[in-house]
């Protein structure tokens, strides 16, 4: 599977969105918290300069700093990085269930 890294820091609204975004996509990812790993924040300022622009985002063959849940939306379609959400109206199927 497809990893995603994001960087950021436990108490940012950025941070936060992007995180329950792939959380609710149910899509894996690792967290990195800049504010307690010091090779994260590392990374971070190392791509701005100095500064500490969150939340990075770490996909495949690109990098993305600050994106709005919207853009990320984009990026992972366009990588095909699915959900394992059910879609809308699918329905599950267990032993106990009749089969349609």
């Amino acid at each position: 599977m497809k990893k995603i890294k994001v960087y950021g820091t436990d108490w940012c609204r950025s941070t936060f969105g992007i995180r329950e975004y792939l959380m609710n996509a149910r899509l894996d990812y690792v967290f990195f918290d800049i504010d307690r790993d010091v090779r994260a924040d590392d990374f971070v300022r190392a791509l701005a300069d100095g500064r500490r622009r969150y939340p990075v985002v770490v996909l495949p063959d690109r990098i993305v700093t600050n994106p709005t849940v919207t853009e990320l939306g984009q990026l992972l379609r366009d990588y095909q990085m699915e959900s394992t959400r059910r879609r809308s109206g699918a329905r599950e199927q267990t032993a106990d269930s009749p089969a349609s």
